[in-house]
């Protein structure tokens, strides 16, 4: 990320005091674990967030028993995926994972040095991005965030929120979607 700021900052056609970083779903993740490490970026925009950090994913297996991201070379710590957990959840149709609050796995979001903008589904059906955005909330205002944080939230879109308004065939007879700050 450091080579990717320092790339940004040698252009002339950069604000150097104005960089971002957009991400969405696990780029979300990505994003606000940059945000806490990185000063230099000022404003975050992310999209079916969570506020935790999961475990890494792979094409060839899961779980793989690692983070899905380091800082200077060591793992930032992580949530493990279970196969158990997350089939059970299906059939008790729960949100997965369930987290408790204050985790060692949080992001920490109040280390963000500029704004937060969220959009999120209240149809996720990959995790509970609702409550990962109100988690983010409860943590900036614990740590009295002085930046801004605005949120907006979509209903009947799911987790592969790209477009405003885009339809999503999963779900029936939608015939608009509502915003709501």
């Amino acid at each position: 990320m450091k080579s990717a700021i320092d790339f940004l900052k040698s252009h002339d056609v950069t604000d150097k005091d104005r960089i971002g970083i957009y991400g969405r779903s696990k780029g979300a993740e990505f994003a606000l674990l940059a945000a806490s490490y990185y000063t230099q970026i000022k404003c975050v925009v992310i999209n079916s967030p969570s506020n935790i950090v999961y475990e890494g994913i792979s094409h060839k297996r899961l779980p793989i028993r690692k983070s899905s991201w380091s800082y200077k070379g060591k793992d930032i710590n992580y949530f493990p995926f279970s196969y158990r957990s997350f089939i059970w959840s299906k059939i008790k149709n729960q949100s997965f994972p369930i987290v408790r609050e204050n985790s060692e796995y949080e992001i920490p979001v109040e280390k963000t040095n500029g704004n937060i903008f969220c959009v999120f589904s209240t149809k996720d059906e990959i995790w509970n991005a609702e409550l990962a955005t109100t988690r983010i909330e409860k943590r900036l205002k614990r740590y009295q965030f002085k930046n801004k944080l605005r949120i907006m939230r979509v209903e009947h879109t799911g987790h592969m929120l790209t477009v405003p308004f885009q339809p999503n065939n999963r779900y029936k007879s939608i015939s608009q979607c509502r915003n709501y700050e």
